[in-house]
């Protein structure tokens, strides 16, 4: 037990005062310097018992993010409890910050699907820290259940991702991506006999405005459910989402994700570089679907969302035919070229008649006295009939049967050699880094390894994790060339700094013993 400040010991005999005494003192100085610890270490919690726009009393913590700090509270005019969104007292400064902050207010606040968390209301405090009111969710994280369970079963996963797909489906249609998709920001709760997922967390949401407030270089993201873009460090848009949303189906079914690594470095690499490792407790259908969500080249995704929906619900019948015995059937996605478009309308072939049109033609029928069975006569030799035309014409002999037939046969087979390779094409591609060369002369030309790339200011791209040192030479006329050299390890190593660029001399002086002159280059 620490020791009492010596200038609050009692100045009398210790006998005057008994045992109890003294560890009752003890006790609460400790507890006194245990209360002011708390609160300079968690701050935060000085904010538990405060009532915000003379409505929402705060009652206790319930989370800490990047973004803020989440509290329950209680809605003293509705009755009824809320989470609130609070940002942090020494995030006021930033203004990056809290411009994220509101754009995640903007962003939320429009969402109106079940499964993304609703937003009630948002302001700011008396002390101008900005705050926005959500339901609050009774469950717990995909996160937890799977630290707990380990994988979760197909069928129940499968529902878990079509919800998520079709919340960031409306995300997508207002030109939001996520960015950081994983098992911490989707929650799972009980609404009465049904299971609700729920997306959180748009607090680094991207976009075409949210370009303005992302530097040079910057990655954001968890690297085991990042994209193989999203580790170069290159321009983002919703296709990384559905590559997250692959990796998360994946661990939910096997109980871990497609990559990981000792070092979030290592993560990331194996997302450009590595194979993924083929699911083996899911039916084919979904191990192809997982092929397509997981495939390096961003345009050989599916492409939307909505499709990504589509497809699982085509999944999620195939585990239902595997249950019943009855064959699995496949997914409906085209072969060549590997980008998933949007389901084909049937075409060719016979015209079937409208149901409605044969019924109105048999009541004129009746009117007029004719008999019903002779109608159904009438109608099943016409349809015998008609069959009969539609084989033979598409049975008879031509001349380019045979060409057809093969073209069609090199076709699937062509794309079958696509489907197989994927991932093998991308493989052995290093992540690259951007970062911003500036000098103090403008207009000087930039070579990275003797290739020239630009004029500065601007940014050049450099790989990551290679054994080579690149050398970066800036150039102009009437100045001494620069040059530095460069091997980064990590997508977060810095360039290094540039000297100043010097100008070249004009004239320099010669000593040819008896006096000096200027002698011109």
């Amino acid at each position: 037990m620490p020791r009492r400040p010596p200038s609050r010991r009692p100045q009398r005999p210790r006998r005057a005062s008994t045992r109890r005494e003294e560890s009752r003192r003890e006790d609460s100085y400790d507890d006194a310097d245990t209360l002011q610890v708390e609160l300079r270490e968690a701050p935060h919690r000085q904010d538990i018992g405060k009532i915000i726009n003379n409505r929402y009393k705060i009652t206790g913590l319930i989370g800490e993010g990047g973004m803020g700090i989440v509290f329950e509270s209680y809605d003293m005019q509705v009755d009824r409890k809320v989470a609130i969104k609070l940002v942090r007292r020494e995030c006021l400064s930033d203004r990056t910050f809290l411009t994220r902050f509101r754009r995640e207010l903007e962003i939320t606040s429009q969402f109106r699907h079940p499964s993304t968390i609703r937003v009630y209301e948002h302001g700011e405090t008396m002390d101008g820290r900005p705050y926005m009111v959500m339901e609050l969710l009774t469950g717990e994280s995909l996160a937890e259940m799977l630290e707990r369970d380990g994988s979760i079963p197909e069928m129940e996963a499968l529902g878990y991702a079509r919800q998520i797909a079709e919340s960031l489906s409306e995300a997508h249609e207002h030109e939001v991506f996520h960015r950081d998709l994983k098992p911490d920001n989707i929650f799972v709760e009980s609404v009465g006999v049904s299971t609700v997922v729920k997306v959180l967390d748009f607090g680094i949401a991207g976009g075409f405005d949210a370009m303005k407030l992302t530097k040079a270089g910057e990655v954001f993201g968890t690297p085991q459910y990042m994209s193989p873009e999203q580790c170069n460090g290159q321009s983002l848009d919703y296709r990384t989402d559905i590559y997250s949303l692959g990796c998360i189906l994946y661990e939910m079914l096997e109980g871990r994700p497609p990559f990981s690594a000792e070092t979030p470095m290592a993560t990331m690499l194996k997302h450009v570089r590595a194979k993924v490792p083929p699911p083996r407790n899911c039916t084919q259908s979904t191990a192809r679907l997982l092929q397509l969500a997981l495939r390096k080249d961003r345009n050989k995704r599916i492409q939307s969302m909505g499709r990504f929906a589509e497809l699982v619900g085509e999944c999620m019948g195939a585990v239902r035919a595997v249950e019943e015995g009855r064959a699995e059937p496949e997914l409906s996605v085209g072969r060549r070229g590997g980008t998933i478009a949007p389901r084909a309308t049937p075409s060719g072939g016979l015209t079937p008649l409208p149901t409605q049109q044969l019924h109105n033609n048999a009541n004129a029928a009746a009117q007029l006295g004719i008999d019903s069975t002779t109608i159904t006569g009438a109608i099943i030799v016409g349809a015998v009939l008609v069959l009969g035309l539609g084989i033979w014409f598409f049975t008879r002999p031509s001349d380019t049967t045979t060409a057809k037939t093969t073209a069609v046969a090199a076709s699937g087979a062509e794309g079958e050699e696509s489907a197989s390779s994927t991932g093998e094409d991308d493989a052995g591609v290093l992540p690259k880094t951007r970062r911003l060369v500036t000098t103090n002369v403008d207009a000087a030309t930039v070579f990275v390894d003797g290739d020239e790339r630009c004029t500065t200011p601007c940014e050049i791209e450099v790989e990551v994790g290679s054994d080579d040192r690149h050398e970066i030479r800036l150039v102009k006329e009437g100045y001494i060339d620069v040059v530095v050299n460069w091997q980064p390890k990590t997508l977060t190593d810095p360039l290094p700094k540039f000297p100043p660029m010097a100008p070249e001399a004009t004239s320099i002086e010669v000593d040819s013993g008896k006096k000096k002159r200027r002698k011109k280059r």
